[in-house]
């Protein structure tokens, strides 16, 4: 059979595009980018899973360039796996921050001519979606693209089959060319249905505790999938029935993305990742709390940074990053604590990128802090610590504890 050649436009207006991407994350072997491949496929039969248009392996230039080729298309952009080596790993993740940015912002990078000219920018212009065993880092990045887990036993391999020899036929391809053909005389009455729809599916799919672009993201794909089920029956393929089975299946199936999308972003904020980092660092030996004297404190000790010696007596680990005060209230040092978790982050590959004084106001919004300064204007209090006057951050003790693990927030069900 012949190719089918597909040459179309945005059904939307050209200042409506897509501002984020798809991640689909798994181990290898659980088929991403054999499922990945069935999507391209519906821009060519020969877009198996051997000759994918997008790496991870490429620099940014050229995915950036390839971004902007893909118009109005799907761009799968496959194998986002940085190796064990640190600076790999830091690179692989530059190197998708920038491309994801791009696309969830609408955006390219400016470039100079040499006479000192800016040249045209250059953005993504159609929808990338992106398979790896890891998923990329940020909590910006995160909220631009809805990531889903793909485990060893989710695929049914036996339709995955009989799928792909129908989109090695063209199956898929003409599908998607009738999609279009149905589009084209009724252009305009289906952009007046999506200015319609969206907002009322985004303000269904926004019932729950997650970043603020993901209904959007939800009602988006939600809003794609029902004009695709109204070609189907319009032409025959399904009974109004089977319209409404697929609907409720693929509603269902957004809200459980959703509800796995919040832990991925709060895994990745700012807040909750210093807390982690910290309780980790105390934990570890790498950092102490000592007590409002500067010895062992009273309540506890062995689990604030503190070891026994062999000889019985007690021994602060690491740096002291605060102090424990009666009340199970914590005053950290804030520069401290801040070189503690970023010298642990530096170690696992996951240092904040954020300031100081942009942490601390993190801290705020995410209720950790138990106290500041408003009178000063301050997100400090002063304290008497080790008989001396002090500037530190009011917290919990809770947010530390390793039998206390502390959730900022509480999340909805998802998909209501």
């Amino acid at each position: 059979m012949r190719p089918v050649r597909i040459h179309h436009r945005l059904l939307v207006d050209d200042d409506v595009e897509v501002d984020f991407a798809l991640h689909l994350a798994g181990p290898t072997g659980a088929g991403k980018s054999e499922l990945a491949a069935l999507i391209q496929r519906h821009f060519g039969p020969d877009l198996d899973a051997r000759h994918l248009p997008g790496s991870w392996s490429s620099t940014a230039n050229a995915l950036e360039l390839l971004a902007f080729s893909a118009k109005d298309a799907l761009l799968v952009v496959d194998d986002f796996a940085p190796t064990s080596d640190q600076g790999d790993v830091e690179r692989a993740h530059r190197g998708a921050d920038r491309v994801l940015r791009a696309q969830g912002n609408r955006s390219g990078r400016l470039r100079m001519h040499a006479d000192g000219t800016l040249r045209a920018a250059k953005p993504p212009r159609g929808l990338i979606l992106s398979t790896g065993e890891d998923v990329p880092r940020g909590q910006s990045i995160r909220a631009r693209l809805l990531a889903c887990e793909l485990g060893p036993k989710d695929l049914d391999w036996s339709v995955v089959t009989a799928s792909q020899k129908e989109s090695a036929e063209g199956r898929s391809a003409q599908a998607l060319a009738g999609f279009l053909q149905w589009i084209a005389p009724q252009r305009e009455a289906l952009q007046e249905r999506i200015r319609s729809q969206v907002p009322q599916l985004r303000e269904r799919a926004a019932g729950s505790a997650t970043h603020r672009r993901t209904p959007e993201i939800v009602a988006n794909l939600a809003m794609g999938w029902d004009l695709f089920l109204s070609f189907a029956h319009s032409v025959e393929a399904i009974t109004v029935r089977e319209r409404n089975q697929l609907w409720s299946r693929a509603w269902y199936a957004l809200g459980r993305a959703v509800a796995a999308q919040a832990h991925h972003q709060r895994g990745e904020e700012p807040a909750q990742r210093f807390v982690e980092l910290l309780g980790s660092a105390i934990a570890s030996g790498r950092a102490h709390l000592a007590g409002a004297d500067g010895g062992r404190p009273i309540v506890d000790g062995g689990a604030w940074g503190w070891r026994r010696t062999r000889e019985g007596e007690w021994e602060a680990q690491g740096e002291r990053v605060g102090w424990l005060a009666e009340g199970n209230h914590v005053y950290l040092d804030a520069d401290a604590a801040y070189a503690a978790v970023q010298r642990l982050g530096q170690e696992v590959g996951d240092r904040l990128a954020l300031t100081p004084q942009t942490l601390r106001k993190r801290l705020k919004e995410r209720g950790v802090l138990v106290s500041i300064d408003a009178g000063r204007h301050v997100l400090t209090v002063r304290r008497i610590l080790e008989g001396q006057r002090r500037e530190v951050l009011h917290v919990s003790s809770r947010i530390l504890s390793p039998s206390e693990p502390h959730e900022a927030e509480t999340d909805e069900e998802p998909g209501r």
